[in-house]
């Protein structure tokens, strides 16, 4: 899980293929991953297989590619705006870079979706 947005918290659970990212209520998605083999750098494909109402039934099997890393205990994502093909680097100028570190959930904390 991942925390740390200014305006609140967003949560992103990996469990087995399924990967979770949640915002708030309006913006959420649940996906199935895939690693594609053979791509360098590796390649990280997450197919929408639920999302928020307000995001509409059109994000339904769309499929975010990004390339990843993982080092020092950190998750490295790089995407573009429009995700249909992943960057080649992740210096490049136009790609997010997004880096997730493992949190502990506190225990008593209560999730809801």
């Amino acid at each position: 899980m991942v925390g740390g947005e200014s305006d609140g918290k967003i949560t992103i659970t990996i469990a087995g293929n399924s990967f979770h990212f949640h915002r708030d209520t309006n913006f959420w998605f649940e996906t199935e991953i895939t690693l594609p083999a053979g791509s360098g750098p590796p390649q990280l494909h997450a197919t929408i297989k639920g999302c928020a109402p307000a995001q509409g039934d059109n994000s339904i099997g769309k499929v975010v590619v990004a390339i990843f890393k993982i080092e020092d205990g950190t998750l490295t994502l790089a995407t573009f705006q429009d995700p249909v093909a992943a960057p080649k680097s992740f210096n490049d100028a136009e790609a997010s870079l997004y880096q997730l570190r493992k949190v502990q959930p506190r225990s008593g904390a209560i999730h809801k979706k």
